[in-house]
């Protein structure tokens, strides 16, 4: 499953990922915060909308759980 997944994303984005819009850590935990309120009303489709992002990039931060050190 996992395979199938990694293959698909190497040929949607053969040169890695780079998404042209870049969020914001604090925009990032709003979104987290959000779509934890109400998953069916805050669904990946819509918050790549209001964010003007896309879903791919949505999937991406919501699946994350990296967390900057004190240092950073």
């Amino acid at each position: 499953e996992w395979r199938r997944h990694r293959l698909a994303i190497k040929e949607a984005f053969p040169q890695g990922w780079s998404p042209p819009r870049k969020l914001s850590r604090e925009a990032m935990d709003g979104l987290r915060a959000i779509h934890m309120y109400d998953k069916n009303t805050f669904s990946t489709p819509v918050l790549a909308e209001k964010f003007k992002i896309s879903p791919e990039a949505v999937r991406r931060i919501l699946r994350s759980k990296w967390e900057p050190s004190r240092e950073q």
